[in-house]
Formats: C-alpha cells, sequence, structure tokens
C-alpha cells in the first residue's frame, strides 16, 4: 500500500469515511476494492484513533455511533 506524502483534506476525510465504514461493518474490504482506488488512515483498525478523529472535527454524532458500537 503506498503512503502519501502530503494528502489533501478531502482525502484525509474519505480515508477516515472508508475506516468508520469498516469499523462499523458497513463496508468489507472488497467493496471498497471494487469502487476502485481508495484511501485508509495508518490505524485504520484502531477504534481509538477513529474516534479521536471525528472527536478532533466535532463530528459527535458519529463519535457516539462508534461509543455504541462498544468497540
Amino acid at each position: 500500500m503506498d503512503e502519501l506524502e502530503i494528502p489533501t483534506q478531502e482525502i484525509v476525510d474519505q480515508s477516515y469515511a472508508n475506516a468508520l465504514d469498516l469499523l462499523l461493518g458497513n463496508i468489507s474490504f472488497e467493496d471498497l476494492a471494487d469502487k476502485g482506488e481508495f484511501y485508509l488512515p495508518k490505524d485504520y483498525d484502531d477504534p481509538k484513533v477513529i474516534i479521536q478523529h471525528f472527536e478532533d472535527i466535532e463530528d459527535y454524532e458519529t463519535c457516539i455511533l462508534i461509543r455504541d458500537k462498544k468497540l
């Protein structure tokens, strides 16, 4: 997997959206691959990293979704 040196904010947002969908079971790696090129943050499988991102952008509704999933 290649790493972007300086990702755009759009890519960062998409990578965390993809990680969230994986975390919540809304999508599989196969589904992501079928969409073509996709991005994930480095620690995409760590719920603490994902929830921290959504706390940082003050998306508390998403934080509640992650919390209620009891990951």
